[in-house]
């Protein structure tokens, strides 16, 4: 069941080319019939023996336009074992075609399927209906124009799509369909009921419409899941009826007749669109279908962006240019995508209020920077234009370049606005317009040319400073130091102005040489910084905050004595992005009290969060070595660096959280080499991330992640710098086969970042600059990283493309940890759902209190086969289908005064075991565990043997359920976009609607949980 209506699913509802409003009534009915004749007209043909008709009257046209062109674009390489090709379509075989679905089916707006769109390119031939107008397609392809609209060609390829591409070109029986589960009480956003309980039209809704909707729309895999756009509580009280009532009334059109609330129910044959959920109204004489129409008919539709300039703007603007740009496609940005931009779809000439507010929404808070005046800062511009003009890496091409406007750069859009000049500008137009509004508020700075930014950093006196892990190392001589820099016409730092310090009015913080300071952030209103400071080697650091005037130094946490030797240092603070909480690294462990890192046997620090005043402290992470440097990524997740250490392995990686503490999860480095590089021997290695250390983790302004790599050992945390394009895949050291999409750049690879070999230059702390560059501390040093004794910082601009290096603040010792004190508009936290990948939430009742959290993994072999690798090469599932039950044991801390352990290269390693579970027969399992507990998974056999064990810890959060992982068979759907199909084959990995509502689905996702309690 697909719980996501993608929109005229049936062919039969689209013709080749919108030639009328496909908004009238009487228009779709005419639609239907011509589309009908010209299936009829394909279907009568009878296959001669041993020739389908695909081969006989399909496969000739593809073979000629697509794989026997110049280059056999859509054809693999008999000796490329990735089966790659281009745009991830081989159309040699019929099998291989049907692995890409979403090109042979219409979906939302787009009148026929993408792989006509894109075979015509970008011509006037193909429009789509928005907003009662048409907008002519701007599809590139890079084959260029194989068809054209309306020849023997074209017309017989539409043919076979409309009755299902199918190998008889017969159109396959349609099977009925039911919901299946219950409706759902949860009420998204801050919803405000009262306007739609003071509505004339309520009463009626809920005597007449409500009762209508809850027995045909609302079951669980239908319009009653969330993540639907047109979702539908229960309705069991007034507020859930008023959600319903803003629900419905957002998909009414005028007239009443063309609202898709109506139209997709109705009966084809009575002018009705194809609608996954069945046909509810035979025609439009149904006495449901009136009393519907009539309620619709009196409150008459919602009016998206009135009175606010920038949502009308998108409104009229950006998302047309969405459309036609293509960005709607279900392999794309569609909900059933695989990758977080999920944009609405849509339906044939009409998009709901709904559709554009969470479109709207999307784009502006989580792929924009509006802190910013450059809109290829935003991820979703930087994706879209060429590198040479900014641009990052995207596997769908720079779609909002226009030929002839002169380059996706803010100097080339004209001024005045001038609707249709570029791609680009449309959007650069929209920043400005929502800027301003942010201006006016006083949430973000001008950023003009000739205004000034402060940068807020730390002045150490000593050259050497100690890396990220050695928090406990005292480095007195610090200064904490602010110093306003001036803009250029693009952006960039022109000038730095003298610095001063912030410690001023700090107490006990005036006599410089006993300060030891590091790590400041800067909250939303551009003003305060969180820091932490001690004032002597035998003091904690302490998180402070103060003004950027230097007043109002205030200390948060602390002092608090040492236990057993390891003191209770709280640092690395960093604001949340609403300004509501700080997030920092402790060292002064959990109930348990403190403890030290099984390998280095270093103060072990988790991740921990707390009120701006200090109060309501909280753990986050439990886990027994160190987290820290925790950052925010603009949707709301928390980041880190994670320190992982088992036998034979240690790796400092990237992971995220939720902030409702469930998902605790992979992000990047997770591996220096990884296993099952061969899918027939797992002892094989290759190169993954290449570092055993990825340090110092922030997102930047366009998305990708900034970050320092290095070997273990290296001194000072130094490395090199990298830049992580989180949306591409896991990093390979050294491939570079045809399709492969490297995610990882090193923008100056002299510095190597290297133990044991030569570097030229080292860098820490990076943070996105305006104009693109990066701010970082870099070091002009030459030699072994593992065997410096001194190494001085300057911060410099990096330019990300050539490496070329700015200075922008020198001087003797070190300045390091430089950031931007810039304003942002209030972000939203990340909880999470349970209709999402990896989707969960918090549900003592479910889970037996807080002290437990409930895992169900829908598939545990395909689970395990990511677990310890890293790479884009297949899943080695069969080396685990004698798997039949999963174990768990705790990890145990090392404690206060250990200095060595039994484990494999000394490390402590001390187990306890909690349980064995058995896997039902799909592979699927439930287990109620320990909540902020250090968890490691074993697959095992019926007999005890391992067959393979978790290196690293896992954790779930207080009343966590979550469901881990999807089944084998919608791998490929889900996660190949990111990790690669299960068989290693680029065309396997294709995306289908099913993941919407099958990603948590297993024969033990309602059963019992096994118990794996202590």
């Amino acid at each position: 069941m697909r719980v996501f209506d993608p929109p005229a699913r049936d062919p039969r509802a689209h013709s080749a080319r919108a030639l009328f409003d496909l908004r009238a009534p009487g228009g779709r009915l005419l639609l239907a019939v011509c589309a009908l004749a010209l299936a009829g007209a394909g279907c009568s043909e009878d296959s001669a023996p041993g020739r389908t008709y695909y081969q006989r009257n399909i496969e000739p046209t593809l073979l000629q336009s697509c794989a026997g062109n110049v280059v056999g674009c859509h054809s693999t390489n008999e000796e490329d074992p990735y089966a790659f090709a281009a745009g991830n379509l081989d159309v040699t075989s019929f099998e291989n075609i049907q692995k890409r679905r979403d090109l042979l089916e219409p979906f939302g707006v787009y009148p026929v399927p993408l792989m006509l769109i894109k075979a015509v390119g970008s011509s006037d031939e193909l429009q789509v209906a928005y907003g009662g107008d048409f907008e002519t397609l701007e599809i590139q392809h890079a084959g260029g124009s194989i068809l054209q609209v309306g020849s023997e060609a074209y017309l017989t390829l539409l043919r076979w799509m409309e009755n299902g591409a199918t190998e008889s070109g017969l159109a396959p029986p349609s099977p009925g369909v039911s919901g299946i589960g219950a409706c759902s009480s949860e009420i998204l956003t801050d919803f405000d009921p009262a306007p739609y309980m003071d509505s004339e039209f309520f009463d009626q809704f809920v005597s007449e419409v409500q009762p209508i909707l809850s027995q045909s729309c609302a079951s669980g895999s239908c319009h009653g899941a969330p993540q639907s756009d047109f979702y539908l509580t229960c309705g069991n009280n007034a507020q859930q009826q008023a959600y319903n009532f803003s629900q419905v009334q957002a998909f009414v059109d005028v007239p009443a007749d063309n609202s898709p609330l109506l139209q997709y129910p109705l009966a084809i044959r009575s002018g009705g669109y194809f609608h996954t959920g069945g046909e509810f109204f035979n025609s439009r004489n149904d006495g449901d279908y009136q009393t519907i129409q009539r309620w619709a008919d009196s409150v008459g539709p919602v009016a998206f962006g009135a009175d606010d300039p920038g949502r009308q703007f998108f409104a009229d603007e950006v998302q047309p240019l969405l459309l036609r740009r293509g960005c709607h496609f279900e392999s794309c940005h569609s909900p059933a995508a695989i990758n977080d931009f999920k944009l609405r779809p849509g339906s044939q000439g009409f998009f709901s209020a709904v559709a554009l507010e969470k479109n709207y929404e999307i784009m502006r808070d989580d792929f924009m920077a509006l802190e910013v005046p450059d809109a290829r800062r935003g991820r979703a511009v930087a994706k879209g234009i060429l590198k040479s003009f900014g641009g990052i890496a995207h596997r769908g091409g720079p779609v909002l370049e226009t030929p002839g406007s002169g380059g996706s750069l803010p100097e080339n859009c004209p001024d005045p606005y001038q609707s249709g000049f570029s791609a680009f500008c449309t959007v650069q137009e929209w920043v400005r317009i929502e800027r301003e509004a942010l201006l006016a508020d006083d949430q973000v700075l001008a950023m003009t040319p000739g205004s000034t930014v402060p940068i807020v950093y730390v002045d150490r006196a000593e050259t050497h400073v100690a890396s990220p892990l050695e928090f406990d190392t005292y480095q007195p001589s610090s200064d904490l130091r602010v110093a306003d820099a001036t803009l250029g016409d693009d952006g960039s730092v022109t000038a730095v102005g003298a610095p001063r310090s912030l410690l001023d009015n700090c107490p006990g913080a005036t006599d410089r040489g006993v300060v030891d300071v590091r790590g400041p952030d800067v909250r939303l209103d551009g003003t305060t910084v969180a820091f932490a400071m001690r004032l002597a080697v035998d003091e904690a650091l302490s998180i402070y905050t103060v003004d950027l005037d230097g007043q109002n130094c205030q200390r948060l946490t602390g002092p608090a004595a040492a236990v057993d030797g390891i003191l209770p240092h709280d640092f690395d603070p960093a604001w949340s992005p609403d300004g509501e909480y700080i997030v920092f690294a402790s060292s002064r462990g959990g109930d348990a009290g403190p403890s030290l890192s099984r390998k280095l046997f270093l103060p072990q620090s988790d991740i921990w969060r707390m009120r701006p005043d200090g109060s309501e402290p909280e753990q986050m992470t439990y886990l027994t070595n160190s987290e820290l440097s925790p950052q925010f990524m603009r949707e709301g997740r928390v980041i880190m660096s994670t320190e992982k250490i088992s036998a034979g392995f240690y790796q400092v990686a990237g992971r995220r959280i939720n902030w409702d503490l469930t998902d605790y999860h992979p992000l990047l480095a997770q591996r220096a080499e990884s296993p099952f590089a061969d899918l027939d021997d797992p002892a094989v290695l290759a190169p993954s991330v290449g570092y055993a250390q990825a340090t110092e983790l922030r997102e930047g302004f366009d998305g990708d992640f900034l970050l320092v790599l290095s070997d273990e050992g290296a001194r000072g945390g130094a490395g090199t710098l990298a830049i992580f394009n989180r949306s591409v895949g896991p990093f390979e050291d050294g491939r570079d086969d045809p399709g492969f999409l490297a995610s990882m750049t090193l923008p100056d690879p002299a510095a190597t970042g290297r133990v044991g070999a030569m570097t030229s230059g080292a860098y820490r702390s990076p943070f996105s600059l305006p104009d693109g560059r990066i701010m970082a501390s870099y070091a002009a040093f030459e030699g072994d990283l593992g065997t410096a004794t001194s190494l001085g910082w300057d911060i410099v601009a990096v330019d990300p493309r050539s490496g070329d290096r700015t200075l922008l603040i020198g001087g003797d010792g070190a300045q390091v940890e430089a950031v931007l004190a810039l304003k942002h508009p209030s972000r939203n936290l990340y909880y999470n759902r349970r209709q999402l990948v990896f989707g969960g939430g918090v549900d003592p009742e479910e889970t037996g209190g807080i002290d437990f959290g409930v895992i169900h993994i829908p598939d545990v072999p395909v689970i395990f086969t990511l677990l310890n690798a890293n790479l884009r090469r297949g899943r080695p599932v069969g080396l685990f289908d004698e798997a039949t039950h999963l174990a768990a044991y705790q990890e145990l801390p090392a404690p206060p005064g250990t200095n060595s352990g039994s484990g494999e290269g000394g490390i402590f390693e001390q187990r306890t075991f909690l349980g064995r579970a058995r896997l039902a027969a799909d592979g699927s399992v439930k287990v109620r565990a320990p909540a902020g507990t250090p968890l490691i998974l074993e697959l095992q056999k019926a007999d005890g043997t391992i067959l393979e064990t978790m290196r690293e810890e896992h954790q779930v959060g207080p009343g966590e359920y979550i469901s881990v992982g999807v089944p084998g068979e919608l791998f490929d759907a889900v996660c190949g976009g990111c990790h690669g199909s299960l068989s290693g084959r680029e065309l396997d990995a294709a995306i289908t609607a099913d993941v919407l509502t099958g990603a948590s689905e297993s024969l033990s996702a309602e059963g019992s949980a096994a118990d794996f309690s202590p």
